[in-house]
């Protein structure tokens, strides 16, 4: 049996004369005790004296057989001696800490074979005999005692290896969403004895406390971090958790650090009243103070459209700090104007009727995929829509349509199918996917956390009007939900210009500027209040050098949302400056009026690394550009929260008290750059 000693490997005579026989002249001989072998051919014992010599001239005196250097028998070189030292009893082999387990006596014999670290002699075409490349001048030293030592117990508690071990483990679980049990899973113990057999698995209680240690440490540090940002923006929510039916309220931030749009999640918090105005407002300024985040940072706040969560934000933050959820209200235009039109939801629940029957059917599901697959398409399923979900009656009827062909011939086959639509339902739902797909793509481009969405708000409304005017449908349902939708969408933005905070952001983005404008005298009222702003900054203005870049908004293919917007910026940069559109420059400042005078950037700039581009020109509105361009437009984060909360309280942790669930979500939503992972 191989035998370790402080880490150290050493061989068995066994094992050692397993690896000597390897040499081609033991295929004649037999090894006996005493340092003796037994000739194969004529039954002599001879002397082997610790090699092979007397055994070689016995093969060729008595037996006539080649001579060893015309049969590649030719003994080892001062090199390949030393080498085969290395497998005699006593001498090291190399040493593997972190694989430490003896190769068994069965599994050496089963696989003839050394250990992947001893190197083995081979033979070259020519005669000349090599060694294996695995083994290299460094093994050729046999280590020291303390230097083994001090490698075993890096692995013991406490130790360098077993310090990052378990910090990789607290992240592992953290970001994956794993129960603390994990660690005493099969699997999971049968893993690490594979890559750290000398490292020791934590109980359950060990890591739950290092993940809430972890907790400290970074939040102390990410509260540390937050009280160099000048400008937040929150998004918050109220959600209910159906597995221990509780309430909580979701709170995420967003600010800029060094040209970059960041976020992180602040948590969600136990919610144990009922949900008054007052309260959510309370326990909203608790969450705050938590974090020691203070109100005249805040530069908005963004919620959805409910009622109490409007009131508690307009007492206590004021109304010029409050933004509707962009996405909530441009579901809300979708949801009102499919109501408006006589005979649509009819329509659509007939889609959504025949979308049942065969996701309810496991025959039909087949049928669906065979027909897919006999005819060489891509296989898709059918989607069937969810009340909550944004968008889903869109998916739901663009699928329908894709797959309507095979859908029919599923349909006619079962006699207790819904009816089919028939042309003219089909080319309705077409006109009204069609109009869908704008409002979509809007949701989808407003959505993103990792780029400035404040500033798209008026431009994309700009450009849905535009949209809109320029389709022309034919069917009745088709006109009357064009006409629905632009009734809706007045309705609810007629006014979006006056809002301080998203004409600012808009003025600021170097995309958009004022080309997105139609009311003068808000547009007016807007520039003075940024040349005020200017006035009253500092003259030192501190200086960022990072160019990291955030993401850019997205391209989409059949329908062009951003059409008017290019439209506007070849006009723009034709006639350099919309003098009718400016507002009243006589009272601007010459660092505004030369920055409106330039033509518009490129749509896929990023407006963040384009002001740093422009600081030099423009110092005094870089710093209120990287103010107003911090925020986002919807209270999507928050929605996207309370997707990982239901993640991470599941049914492996629905035991997860609400604080802890907390700290789990905010590390699990924390940038690599504050987990300060040991290295």
């Amino acid at each position: 049996m191989t035998q370790v000693v402080n880490g150290v490997y050493f061989l068995s005579n066994n094992q050692s004369n397993n690896i000597v026989h390897k040499l081609p002249v033991w295929k004649y001989f037999e090894k006996k005790t005493n340092g003796n072998a037994m000739c194969k051919v004529c039954g002599k014992l001879l002397r082997t004296s610790g090699n092979t010599s007397n055994l070689m001239g016995h093969l060729k005196k008595l037996h006539k057989l080649p001579s060893p250097s015309e049969t590649n028998l030719k003994s080892p070189n001062k090199k390949e001696k030393a080498m085969s030292s290395y497998c005699t009893p006593g001498i090291r082999i190399q040493n593997n800490i972190d694989d430490p387990e003896p190769q068994t006596q069965e599994t050496a014999n089963s696989s003839n074979a050394l250990p992947s670290d001893v190197s083995t002699y081979t033979q070259s075409p020519s005669g000349s005999t090599s060694t294996s490349s695995s083994v290299t001048e460094k093994f050729m030293k046999q280590p020291t005692l303390e230097w083994s030592l001090n490698k075993i117990s890096s692995f013991s508690s406490g130790g360098q290896k077993h310090i990052k071990i378990t910090e990789a483990i607290v992240y592992f679980i953290c970001k994956d969403n794993q129960p603390f049990s994990v660690v005493e899973d099969i699997g999971f113990k049968k893993l690490m004895k594979e890559v750290a057999p000398l490292y020791k698995v934590p109980t359950r209680n060990t890591i739950k406390a290092r993940i809430l240690q972890r907790y400290d440490v970074v939040s102390s540090n990410f509260k540390y971090f937050l009280k160099e940002i000048e400008d937040i923006t929150i998004t918050t929510d109220i959600w209910s958790e159906m597995m221990t039916t509780k309430s909580y309220i979701g709170v995420t931030i967003h600010f800029i650090h060094s040209t970059k749009l960041c976020s992180a999640a602040l948590g969600i918090f136990e919610l144990s009243k009922s949900h008054s105005a007052n309260y959510i407002a309370y326990e909203l300024l608790n969450i705050l103070n938590l974090w020691d985040i203070p109100k005249s940072k805040i530069l908005a706040v963004v919620t959805d459209n409910d009622s109490t969560m409007l009131k508690a934000i307009k007492e206590n933050f004021g109304e010029n700090k409050h933004l509707r959820c962009f996405s909530h209200s441009i579901n809300l235009v979708a949801e009102g104007s499919m109501k408006k039109v006589d005979g649509l939801l009819d329509l659509i629940s007939k889609v959504r009727n025949i979308v049942k029957f065969i996701k309810r059917s496991v025959n039909c599901s087949d049928e669906l995929r065979k027909l897919q697959e006999k005819d060489g398409d891509n296989v898709k399923k059918c989607i069937l829509d969810v009340v909550t979900r944004w968008n889903s009656v869109y998916y739901m009827c663009k699928r329908f349509l894709e797959l309507k062909e095979v859908v029919n011939q599923i349909v006619l086959k079962h006699i207790n199918a819904p009816p089919m639509l028939n042309g003219q339902e089909i080319e309705n739902i077409k006109q009204a996917v069609k109009i869908l797909e704008i409002l979509e793509k809007v949701t989808s481009e407003i959505s993103g956390q990792k780029y400035a969405t404040m500033s798209l708000v008026i431009p994309i409304i700009s450009c849905i009007n535009d949209n809109l005017s320029t389709m022309l449908p034919t069917s009745r349902i088709g006109v009357e939900f064009k006409n629905a939708i632009t009734d809706e969408m007045k309705k609810r933005f007629e006014f979006i210009e006056k809002n301080y905070l998203l004409s600012v952001s808009t003025i600021l983005d170097p995309r958009f500027k004022n080309i997105h404008f139609k009311d003068a005298l808000a547009l007016s009222k807007h520039l003075r209040f940024i040349n005020s702003s200017i006035n009253s900054l500092s003259s030192t203005v501190e200086d960022h050098l990072s160019t990291d870049s955030s993401d850019s908004a997205a391209e989409y293919g059949t329908t062009d949302l951003w059409g008017h917007h290019k439209n506007l910026a070849r006009k723009s940069i034709k006639t350099y400056v919309d003098k009718t559109n400016l507002g009243n420059q006589k009272h601007l400042g010459p660092e505004i009026t030369m920055y409106l005078s330039t033509p518009v950037s490129q749509l896929k700039t990023d407006p963040l690394i384009t002001w740093e581009e422009l600081k030099p020109m423009y110092p005094l509105i870089h710093k209120l550009a990287t103010k107003y361009l911090s925020g986002v437009s919807t209270s999507v984060p928050s929605e996207r929260l309370f997707s990982c909360a239901s993640n991470t309280i599941s049914k492996t942790r629905n035991r997860l008290c609400g604080k802890s669930a907390s700290k789990l979500i905010f590390l699990n939503n924390l940038d690599d750059q504050f987990w300060l992972l040991s290295e």
